[in-house]
């Protein structure tokens, strides 16, 4: 009898988050993940055998595998294909954004695709999944996306692997009119496509089905393609295999824009990050969760008048751009700026005790220390896991500045009280970044490294004894 992808389906998310679980685990080990070199994790090996075990027992079929190859099966025309850690290279480096990639196949075509990211920056566990018969889902909700007729258009995202952020005037210039956003797993990049986050993705290493073909599944659901460098439809034997030197994945009218365009051969000095991170490493809990969410928060309500004053979309206007500088002060202990009231957010991120350290800051510039003590205790108590109403309670009500509003619902609700397009309007803004345009902001000022700042505060009032 066939096998029925749509009734499947359930079961394989259930093991995808019970993969990433250990996924997860491994990153939030105080000393670092374990490796055996720098792109090569034994937990990798550890999922794979668990998913293996698990998905031939629910289906009995061909199992293509990355750390532990091929397990054959009766011939039945089916052929699960898992990658069981897509991003580890990004991983071991301490990048977010590496995914558990599950398809099945059916003589090559593939009927079922799960990606599951037990800890992306800007959306926290996030799980997109189909089946043939089944509805595109993110999370448990349906999610309807025809990316047939888009086209590039100014404010899409481009989604590239996790250096790209390194060369920005190179990466902004090739996904012009779109903006980038660097992730580490192209099964990743693609399912976030499926779900809309972006127009396209694509990868310039050679790639196998085991990279690709869950991401592809999900994506095909949504009316999106997936083609080699030279534009060629990636396909895949009965046996599980493919093999593009590069691909291009998204809307088609984008995938053939970008396919055209140059890639390699950049001369841009590499940067170097604004924000350090080591192990340990916050875990992918409600802490970490909320701490994200008032940074974002605040910088969505920030630049939410920014067409109205001339500025591009999730551009920080000056009283962000202060927080924001505020805030990487913070990290050398020593602000040498007053941030303005804003700096009350990241204070109540990363201050011991934030009443004392706002109430210290406007003794130093002036400012009412009431108003601004106020805000920061609120910011303290919702990443300490305070709910909605008593952030706002604490914070003295509903502030009617909206940065400081966003600010506080990020703390009490979490990265996705805002969705991901308005968290990708402030991540991906880079003003004036591309080549041959006006001299652009101070690279100091852009938000595309809030997600490591917002951990970088919460880890230094952790160290400094504050749960």
């Amino acid at each position: 009898m066939p096998a029925n992808p749509a009734a499947l389906l359930p079961n394989v998310m259930e093991l995808a988050r019970e993969a990433g679980t250990l996924i997860a685990a491994e990153f939030s080990r105080p000393e670092g993940p374990r490796l055996i070199d720098h792109v090569t994790a034994p937990v990798d090996r550890e999922v794979e055998l668990f998913l293996r075990a698990q998905l031939t027992a629910r289906l009995d079929a061909r199992f293509v595998g990355e750390e532990a190859g091929v397990l054959e099966a009766r011939a039945n025309g089916y052929c699960w294909v898992v990658d069981p850690h897509d991003g580890t290279r990004a991983f071991l480096e301490g990048r977010r954004g590496s995914a558990v990639s599950i398809a099945l196949l059916r003589r090559g075509e593939p009927v079922l695709g799960v990606v599951y990211a037990p800890s992306s920056p800007d959306r926290g566990p996030d799980m997109i999944a189909w089946a043939e018969g089944a509805a595109l889902t993110r999370n448990g909700q349906p999610v309807s996306i025809d990316l047939r007729r888009r086209c590039l258009a100014p404010d899409d995202v481009v989604f590239l692997n996790h250096g790209a952020w390194q060369r920005p005037v190179w990466h902004g210039t090739a996904s012009a009119p779109g903006r980038f956003m660097p992730l580490p797993s192209i099964a990743y990049r693609l399912a976030r496509v499926a779900v809309g986050d972006g127009i396209a993705t694509l990868t310039l290493r050679p790639v196998n089905a085991i990279d690709i073909v869950a991401g592809h599944a999900l994506l095909t659901a949504a009316g999106g393609v997936l083609v080699a460098e030279d534009g060629a439809p990636v396909t895949y034997s009965s046996q599980g295999d493919s093999r593009p030197s590069a691909c291009f994945g998204g809307a088609p009218a984008a995938v053939n824009t970008l396919r055209l365009r140059t890639w390699r051969g950049s001369t841009e000095p590499r940067r170097e990050p604004r924000v350090q991170l080591h192990w340990p490493r916050a875990p992918e809990a409600i802490a970490l969760d909320r701490a994200v969410g008032a940074m974002l928060g605040m910088l969505i309500g920030d630049s939410a008048g920014a067409a109205a004053e001339g500025r591009s979309a999730g551009q920080p206007s000056p009283a962000g751009e202060a927080a924001l500088a505020f805030a990487r002060e913070l990290l050398g202990d020593a602000p040498a700026s007053a941030g303005g009231l804003l700096s009350m957010v990241p204070l109540g991120l990363a201050a011991t005790d934030p009443r004392a350290a706002a109430m210290a800051n406007a003794a130093r510039t002036g400012a009412d220390p009431t108003s601004g003590a106020a805000v920061a205790t609120a910011i303290a108590a919702g990443i300490a896991g305070a709910g909605e109403e008593s952030v706002l309670r604490l914070a003295g009500g509903a502030p009617g500045d909206a940065a400081l509003a966003g600010a506080l619902r990020g703390a009490a609700l979490g990265r996705r009280a805002f969705s991901a397009q308005e968290a990708l309007a402030v991540l991906t803004c880079r003003p004036d970044v591309r080549q041959g345009a006006a001299q652009p902001r101070p690279d100091a000022e852009w938000a595309d490294d809030l997600t490591d700042l917002a951990e970088a505060l919460l880890l230094r009032r952790t160290v400094k004894g504050t749960a």
